[in-house]
């Protein structure tokens, strides 16, 4: 009985988890998308903010942006979100990361970092305080429910446009640019063990 039960849950959280990335895949501005590319590409300094579970989603945001040999801040902290905005001029873009939209300090984050000249791009839903607050929206048609699978999704998607918008950036920037970036990847091996071929146990 508990085998059928998690291979039911099993198949609900793929079967939810594919149609809604293929429901953001067929809805997403693509104009939205480029322009946003645009931005990030000219930007002498990057901010990715989020809180609970699009702070995971700025941070990974973070970590490949952070390659591309341009400043890039992260925090999940909003004390320092704050301060972040408060020191943001007309060079910098600010991306907010908010499924709901609707969570205050992020869109009082929105409105600091304009008031101080930054460009700021949300990665929200459609029609929310924060999406109405941002220079550019990205907005993310997945279905808000109260089903305990939902943000799991909604974080895919998330975590999906972000690879998106690396690799427009990685492609606008031009090929010296991509060979810089391979000779980082070829650094990184050395903080790795080499992969050793799998050899099955006799046991198996």
């Amino acid at each position: 009985m508990k085998t059928t039960a998690l291979s039911h849950t099993r198949e609900k959280i793929f079967e939810s988890a594919m149609a809604s990335l293929d429901q953001v895949h067929h809805s997403l501005d693509m104009s939205a998308v480029n322009r946003a590319v645009d931005l990030l590409t000219q930007a002498k300094k990057i901010a990715f903010f989020g809180l609970g579970s699009s702070a995971a989603v700025a941070h990974d945001a973070m970590n490949k942006f952070f390659r591309f040999n341009v400043p890039v801040i992260y925090s999940d902290d909003i004390v320092l979100q704050r301060m972040s905005c408060m020191n943001c001029d007309d060079d910098d873009v600010v991306v907010i990361i908010s499924h709901t939209g609707r969570t205050k300090s992020l869109v009082e984050l929105a409105q600091l970092a304009r008031e101080n000249d930054a460009m700021v791009i949300a990665l929200t839903s459609a029609g929310t305080p924060l999406a109405r607050e941002a220079t550019l929206a990205i907005t993310l048609d997945v279905p808000e429910d109260t089903d305990i699978y939902m943000p799991m999704v909604s974080r895919l998607a998330q975590l999906t446009v972000i690879d998106v918008l690396a690799t427009g950036f990685t492609l606008r920037r031009g090929a010296k640019f991509r060979d810089n970036l391979k000779r980082v990847k070829e650094a990184l091996k050395e903080s790795r063990f080499d992969k050793e071929p799998f050899v099955p146990s006799d046991n198996q």
